[in-house]
């Protein structure tokens, strides 16, 4: 789990990277009490982006930790109707290089094998409860998250390499590695879908039923797998 924590790190900062500099850097915090906003297609890749942050806190730090408890409150952040400010954004950016250099210190090491499954259940709970409220966006956007994880998890469990790969190919080696069954492997292509269409706010080529189904396949995926 070491090796994934610090190649996840690194992962997401890159990504933190590229995300902020689409941003105008006058528009990446808050200007004499002025919020910037993203909104429309905007929000999908960033809100993507905030929840895995999130998550990979929550199996890295120890419970209690200041970048669990920061990147909650920025996470809270994302709920808003008017869109994500630029800032939420910048701030977790500035929690995840601080939290990435902690590990690399070996700083957050006492916590390599904890909560992974619970943290897996926490988020797909939270995905659950939003479809049960009908809120299809943050539903598919958090279960997405969960589900991208989650396969390069059951990856690197039976030693398939998944750095540089999307899920789809993931899913194909799992598959002819014997883990997937063609069924299964169907099942997750879907659930795939589910995701590609989220990340990209394509939120009208899926439903809230598209998105149940997904949650509880990946929790199946979980279950049976890690």
């Amino acid at each position: 789990m070491i090796d994934e924590i610090t190649n996840r790190f690194a992962e997401l900062v890159a990504e933190g990277e590229r995300l902020v500099s689409g941003i105008p850097r006058e528009q990446r915090g808050h200007n004499y009490g002025y919020k910037y906003w993203l909104q429309g297609e905007q929000i999908a890749p960033y809100n993507a982006w905030l929840v895995s942050c999130a998550h990979l806190f929550q199996v890295a730090a120890p419970p209690g930790s200041h970048f669990v408890g920061e990147s909650s409150k920025l996470l809270a952040e994302i709920n808003n109707p008017a869109g994500i400010m630029t800032s939420t954004v910048s701030k977790m950016q500035g929690v995840l290089r601080s939290a990435s250099s902690e590990w690399t210190a070996g700083l957050m090491r006492s916590v390599e094998y904890i909560v992974a499954a619970a943290t897996f259940d926490d988020f797909l709970d939270h995905a659950a409860e939003y479809h049960k409220g009908g809120k299809k966006v943050e539903a598919a956007v958090l279960g997405s998250s969960v589900f991208e994880d989650a396969i390069k998890r059951i990856c690197s469990k039976h030693k398939i390499p998944s750095a540089g790969k999307t899920v789809d190919p993931l899913i194909d080696d799992l598959t002819a590695a014997g883990v997937f069954t063609g069924v299964k492997a169907k099942r997750a292509k879907a659930y795939a879908g589910v995701r590609n269409h989220a990340l990209h706010a394509e939120w009208d080529k899926f439903d809230l039923k598209d998105v149940g189904q997904m949650v509880q396949g990946v929790r199946e995926l979980i279950e049976e797998h890690l």
